[in-house]
């Protein structure tokens, strides 16, 4: 575009008339370039500026200042990267350079085509951007004409459209059509980076039984909520994507070995520890898991190994199953699952055993009752401590069933035991917090004929701190029946107090691992008087556990401890007849038939339990009354000095 320069007029008269007519209506036009300026310029319906060659807005029309957002007077004189997207790469990186034979430009004015800006309210827009030169009569570039049509609707359409292709449009997770992508990136990047992809394939356990009691309009209620749970629950890198109906995966790079899957297994599944919330009404759900690891292998071939496992999973109606692909597996590996499964049967075969630890007034040594704590008799591998299984029954999600067993078996026993003897059950927090829990107490009392007042459950300090209503509510119940509440491991978790304030706490136990300095470090030794000092003060019984020689005894009992568990009063121990805890008969049976691996060293004799002393009764006896350590004391029976 050229503007020509004005001519001096002829005279009428003059030779040329017919060019001096054309010059005349020039001239006309000239006159009236105001009007025709604001014709082709500042009523356009399309928004355009003037833009000088460096980039900086001349004038801009009401368009233009219609769809930034701006004035004409704040655009003057501004760079156009004032209405450059933040979120995008500058355009001077993107190597922009003029035609031939053009003038140097603005990079900003070069980027012919679609692009995204913002407007002075933050929000986006896309236009479709061109540009055009106006020169002098000699060539010389004078500004540019810059020109933007809005397309931001087609374009949210467009992206509208792309959505609803790849995103599951219930849960707003990508779907089936996305994870082929996903997971084809995924394994490239792997095989950069020498790392591995983890699929973790989730299907929830009886969904359609949900929907059948509920109705579809819960079920995606419950789905929708799931979905939001998986998703706060995932790394950054990680993607999870609804296969459909009840079926979620999740694709995890940079995965290190299958331990790294498995914790990121138990992060996915720990969501579903707390109930979900459905019209009013509180669900318990749990899922079935299907776990793969690979690197040089195709995503097909991924996709068809996590399908596996979680068939396996699944397989004879099995629930809250963990499954491992085989061929991601070590020996170790197949050994722990090889644990799971036998665990699954271990309660059907009658493989579960109850050992009894005695916990005693320091005072005077009576026996005040007995912790129940679980072990497992392993037809093959011999007495197995709880350390080596409660983490295999957490993945199979098998705690609760082994909750509801020690319970019930800790009630029958200890309706056989004296009147005054009580019996402490350890309750994991998903037991606690599932339906049914409050009802589960109250016919374990009913079946076993066992006081209330004489079951006291036993919590950690966790599960006390982030209760949900559910557990709360259940706490109630079955306090308000009469059984008692105990806080183990006092101290070690989160907020002592606050914990003590959330549920009906009856007693503290404060955790060995402070037992066991407060003889030789006097920091450890102020914290435990505080916490003796608090749980008196509160009106809590407190006991301390993880004694284990004279000195600690001594210790806490001047510092106003009144009731003491741990080896110096007996290791954890079976209790074969009533009458060994009536009359408390020596234990005859040979220590690894006792204690199993418990034992650090080669075995020795098994310790006696406590007798029971007639005259004193938890009824009549003051169990914050300290007291003096006898002459001869409990401990000088049962201490073992080569006992860690």
């Amino acid at each position: 575009m050229s503007l020509p320069a004005p001519e001096m007029p002829r005279s009428p008269g003059t030779p040329g008339g017919g060019a001096g007519q054309r010059l005349r209506a020039i001239d006309t036009l000239l006159a009236d370039r105001g009007q025709l300026f604001q014709a082709l310029f500042l009523d356009a319906p399309i928004a355009k500026a003037l833009v000088d060659l460096d980039g900086h807005v001349l004038v801009a029309n009401p368009r233009m200042c219609a769809l930034t957002g701006r004035t004409a007077e704040g655009l003057a004189g501004r760079h156009v990267d004032l209405l450059a997207h933040p979120d995008d790469p500058p355009v001077g990186d993107l190597g922009l350079q003029p035609a031939p034979g053009e003038p140097p430009l603005d990079p900003n004015l070069l980027l012919d085509g679609e692009r995204r800006l913002r407007r002075s309210d933050g929000t986006e827009l896309w236009v479709v951007q061109s540009h055009e030169v106006v020169r002098q009569n000699n060539g010389t570039p004078q500004f540019v004409v810059l020109s933007l049509v809005d397309v931001t609707d087609r374009r949210r359409a467009e992206e509208d459209a792309v959505r609803r292709a790849f995103m599951d449009p219930l849960t707003g997770l990508p779907n089936r059509r996305a994870l082929t992508d996903r997971l084809r990136h995924a394994v490239a990047l792997s095989r950069r980076r020498g790392l591995q992809v983890g699929l973790v394939h989730l299907n929830i356990d009886r969904f359609q039984a949900v929907n059948d009691a509920l109705g579809h309009e819960a079920g995606d209620l419950l789905l929708s909520q799931f979905a939001d749970r998986l998703r706060w629950s995932t790394r950054v890198e990680d993607t999870a994507v609804r296969l459909g109906a009840d079926e979620f995966l999740v694709v995890a790079e940079d995965v290190e070995d299958l331990d790294g899957l498995r914790a990121l297994a138990d992060r996915l599944l720990s969501v579903l520890d707390e109930p979900f919330v459905v019209n009013g009404r509180e669900i318990t759900l749990s899922a079935s898991v299907g776990l793969t690891l690979g690197a040089d292998m195709t995503p097909d071939d991924l996709l068809r190994q996590a399908q596996s496992a979680l068939t396996k999973a699944k397989a004879d109606g099995q629930r809250a199953r963990i499954e491992v692909h085989e061929g991601a597996l070590s020996r170790s590996d197949v050994d722990a699952l090889q644990l799971e499964t036998e665990l699954r049967h271990a309660l059907d075969n009658d493989e579960l055993r109850l050992f009894y630890q005695p916990i005693v007034h320091l005072a005077d040594e009576t026996l005040l009752g007995y912790e129940a704590l679980i072990r497992w008799q392993h037809p093959t591998r011999g007495l197995l401590p709880p350390g080596v299984f409660l983490d295999v029954a957490e993945n199979n999600r098998l705690t609760s069933k082994l909750g509801a067993w020690v319970l019930r078996r800790a009630c029958l026993d200890a309706a056989t035991w004296a009147d005054d003897l009580r019996v402490h059950v350890n309750i994991s927090a998903r037991h606690l917090a599932e339906d049914g829990f409050s009802e589960l107490v109250a016919a374990a009392l009913e079946e076993s004929g066992l006081p209330p007042h004489r079951l006291e459950l036993e919590i950690t300090e966790s599960t006390a701190l982030f209760a949900a209503e559910a557990t709360l509510h259940s706490v109630a119940v079955v306090t308000d029946q009469g059984v008692t509440l105990a806080l183990d491991d006092f101290g070690t978790g989160y907020s002592a107090i606050t914990a003590l304030h959330r549920l009906p706490i009856h007693t503290v136990k404060i955790d060995r691992s402070f037992v066991a300095d407060v003889v030789t470090q006097p920091s450890t030794a102020a914290l435990v008087h505080g916490l003796l000092q608090l749980g008196r003060g509160m009106g809590l019984q407190v006991i301390a556990e993880g004694i284990e020689d004279l000195d600690q005894a001594a210790w806490l009992l001047d510092h106003g401890c009144a009731m003491a568990q741990g080896y110096a009063f007996g290791r954890p121990a079976p209790l074969p007849s009533p009458a060994e805890v009536l009359i408390g008969e020596v234990t005859e049976a040979p220590a690894e038939d006792v204690a199993g691996e418990l034992l650090p060293e080669p075995p020795a004799p098994a310790p006696e339990l406590p007798r029971q002393r007639p005259p004193s009764t938890p009824a009549g006896h003051d169990v914050t009354d300290t007291g003096r350590l006898s002459a001869r004391t409990l401990f000088d029976e049962l201490a073992d000095p080569d006992d860690d």
